[in-house]
């Protein structure tokens, strides 16, 4: 299965880089710069790319609801499970539980392999969004 690099400019650069498969999912590959003091997966590291997962599904959403759309982050909530080690691939998906005209509400996951490492929920206002 072929893989494209997600646009992570600006800060995201530091997280990179971060590949999109053909089934939509998010793939990292954990290298040395990405682990804490303790030889893990950093926790804002895996914030990080939480952000970009769901971010760039709120983007896409917001983009097919209305050409042009924009989204920003009004909340993004996580809760650690387990850590990551490098050499690690970790994966990350995302769906979007809920939308209404001006906000998007998505839950998501990373993992590597069956092991869950983190569960995140955001919620993303629309802008651009047509006037009823």
């Amino acid at each position: 299965m072929s893989s494209r690099q997600v646009d992570t400019s600006g800060f995201g650069a530091y997280a990179g880089p971060v590949l999109r498969n053909e089934a939509g999912a998010f793939t990292f590959e954990i290298a040395d710069h990405h682990l804490n003091g303790a030889d893990r997966l950093h926790g804002g590291m895996m914030m990080t790319l939480a952000a970009i997962v769901l971010g760039a599904v709120a983007r896409e959403t917001a983009a097919e609801k209305t050409p042009g759309a924009t989204v920003r982050p009004l909340s993004l909530n996580c809760d650690f499970v387990s850590a990551g080690e490098k050499g690690d691939t970790v994966e990350g998906r995302a769906d979007v539980t809920r939308a209404t005209r001006t906000v998007l509400f998505i839950s998501g996951e990373l993992r590597v392999g069956s092991r869950m490492l983190m569960t995140a929920t955001g919620v993303y206002a629309i802008s651009g969004a047509e006037k009823a």
